[in-house]
């Protein structure tokens, strides 16, 4: 759990910053004035040992520091003899060091402490002291982390802290991912606490850290097994709906030698992935008289097969690579559990609950939420959660955060994400990811990504400081007085999808998800009704707009606006299913087409589906998912 803990003696409860007039003269009892008026009596340590990273985490904190306060501070070695007055990053010979117990400290664990003249910024690896930095210019200087490219940094230029701070923050999940907007940048990834970008080996997703740290998959992250077993590559020109005979020595020592290959190509991963294909049901799977055997032996599940061979592997490598985890999936026909395997404790069980419930979390929901895909429904999905954590050493989770058919529809489940990430955390698993889509194809997509990891840290956070967050982050990346509005449209949208359920890949304007109003004349024509949903959801950024004039966030709330454009064009060509008769504005429907295009190539959007690239020549007679055709 979140850890918050005292240090010696002291029993002060956590301060907030105190930004006191630059009028002021003398500093009051209980502060530390590290700046005022253009001037600081302070300067920044380090060790003289310090590594690479170390130096760019205190030019980060200096670089802060100037442009809050206009005060550019002094970076030097513990070597220089010591002042009173000293801002001490990472661990050093500095005395105020010998208040923290650094043999006690986890991994990711970072610390802030001050006595009555200095503020020392530490942890027990480069990348706990860079989230201590970092959170430090977060939580008494201001500073917000909104997107990769756009950031809150206030200007004091009086700063004050308090004297006697003693405070420790650790993370629930000792992985945390995903792939949400932004969430490729080294430098927002470390400012919001995230430590993996999953693979070493894709250009796309690799792991790059800004600071030393973090967990990396050997060459690729999922859907491993067709490369790692030299798989034929099938008519489409993947291994998707094919899996190998798991039960075959050839297919074992092949995996084994390529297991060993990536290991050695990628030595800095802790991870590695021994996973199913992509796609397919248990018809892909080897029924041959040994696969028949391990299918009987192990509960009569299909996952049987897939752990007892990863655990094979993973016992026979564990002294080569004793730092190295073995994961695998328990996804779609391998979703439950099998019995009577010893699981090691070198591999881990990801869970990828593909066809459950995205509008309620697994916890409260006990509805099928895709009919087409009966075998892994919520209800089914939490039964899995508790036969594996009663056999799986480690668990990993692999939940989704897009509508993979629609990135774009107005689809507003930011109270799922906490509770699902929330639940994660009370069922004891141990690393998380959230597959959103990388590309920022959808008009909330930074909210999302901000919300998604505040809650990956701190997953414990209550209700009213979740929605908090999400008004703070509104007026801070939409405009001052706009989550006043945008919070009344996502609740307006939350209450047309009250009482829905539905999986990743569903439509976006069918009557399971949200259905668009329409109207029936005498004579049977059938027009779309746009006072029910279409106009009030543009009134609602109406008003937000009204609010703007930084250029800045006009842009990011144009972005954000498209999720009503796709609704509404989305809306002008499925009404043509009602009926015979229907009556269609072509010239609004055409000038919607060409208004949402415009701002979907000038906010950068690349997706408007997984793998659905934007066009260059749109035909705007069809419908969005179909400007190619």
């Amino acid at each position: 759990m979140l850890k918050r803990t005292l240090y010696l003696f002291l029993a002060l409860a956590l301060l907030a910053p105190l930004l006191v007039s630059c009028a002021a003269e003398v500093t009051p009892a209980g502060v530390l004035r590290l700046a005022m008026g253009g001037n600081s009596d302070y300067r920044v340590v380090i060790s003289k040992d310090a590594s690479e990273d170390m130096q760019k985490i205190a030019r980060e904190f200096t670089d802060y520091f100037e442009k809050i306060t206009s005060v550019t501070l002094p970076i030097v070695s513990d070597e220089v003899a010591a002042q009173e007055k000293e801002i001490v990053l990472g661990k050093t010979t500095r005395k105020i060091d010998a208040n923290i117990n650094y043999d006690n400290l986890t991994e990711e664990e970072l610390v802030y402490f001050s006595n009555r003249s200095s503020l020392l910024l530490t942890g027990v690896t480069e990348r706990a002291v860079a989230y201590a930095v970092y959170g430090f210019l977060e939580d008494y200087c201001g500073v917000r982390y909104w997107s990769a490219d756009y950031e809150k940094v206030p200007s004091s230029p009086t700063l004050d802290i308090p004297t006697g701070i003693a405070y420790t923050d650790e993370p629930t999940f000792w992985y945390r991912s995903m792939n949400e907007a932004g969430s490729a940048d080294e430098k927002w990834m470390v400012k919001m606490r995230l430590n993996s970008r999953q693979s070493l080996g894709s250009e796309r997703f690799r792991l790059n850290p800004y600071v030393g740290g973090g967990h990396g998959y050997a060459d690729w992250f999922v859907h491993t097994i067709g490369k790692l077993a030299e798989m034929p590559y099938g008519p489409n020109g993947t291994h998707l709906n094919q899996q190998p005979c798991l039960s075959s020595e050839e297919t074992y020592q092949t995996v084994l030698k390529n297991v060993r290959a990536w290991l050695e190509q990628y030595p800095d991963a802790n991870l590695i992935s021994i996973s199913q294909n992509d796609g397919g049901d248990v018809s892909a799977m080897c029924i041959c008289d040994n696969c028949r055997k391990l299918y009987a032996d192990y509960g009569e599940t299909q996952s049987a097969k897939w752990v007892w061979f990863v655990c094979k592997v993973a016992n026979e490598l564990k002294d080569e690579y004793p730092d190295v985890y073995f994961d695998t999936l328990a996804y779609n026909f391998t979703i439950n559990a099998p019995s009577g395997l010893e699981i090691p404790d070198n591999v881990i069980i990801r869970l990828a609950p593909a066809h459950t419930c995205l509008n309620h979390d697994y916890k409260s929901c006990h509805t099928h939420g895709n009919f087409s895909q009966p075998q892994d429904t919520t209800i089914n999905f939490s039964y899995a959660m508790q036969e594996w954590a009663e056999i799986a050493p480690h668990r990993f989770i692999w939940d989704y955060g897009a509508l993979f058919y629609n990135y774009l529809a107005p689809f507003c489940n930011f109270d799922y994400v906490h509770k699902n990430i929330r639940n994660f955390a009370d069922d004891g698993v141990e690393g998380v990811f959230i597959q959103g889509n990388s590309s920022g194809s959808n008009g909330f997509a930074e909210l999302r990504a901000y919300l998604v990891a505040k809650c990956l840290w701190d997953p414990y956070m209550t209700d009213e400081e979740y929605e908090a967050l999400m008004k703070e982050f509104i007026e801070g990346y939409y405009g001052t007085g706009t989550s006043e509005p945008l919070m009344e449209y996502i609740a307006f949208i939350n209450e047309r999808l009250e009482g829905k359920h539905f999986t990743l890949y569903a439509y976006m304007v069918t009557d399971w998800f949200i259905p668009f109003a329409y109207t029936t004349d005498e004579e049977g024509v059938t027009r779309l009704d746009y006072s029910d949903m279409i106009d009030p959801m543009y009134a609602y950024f109406d008003r937000a707009n009204a609010l703007v004039t930084d250029e800045a966030q006009l842009h990011h709330l144009r972005k954000a606006r498209t999720q009503v454009k796709y609704y509404e064009a989305m809306a002008s060509f499925w009404i043509i299913y009602r009926g015979d008769k229907v009556e269609i504005d072509y010239e609004r429907r055409n000038a919607v087409n060409r208004s949402l295009y415009d701002d979907i190539i000038a906010c950068g959007i690349q997706e408007l589906s997984e793998g659905q690239k934007i066009t260059q020549t749109p035909n705007f007679n069809n419908s969005p998912l179909y400007w190619d055709r």
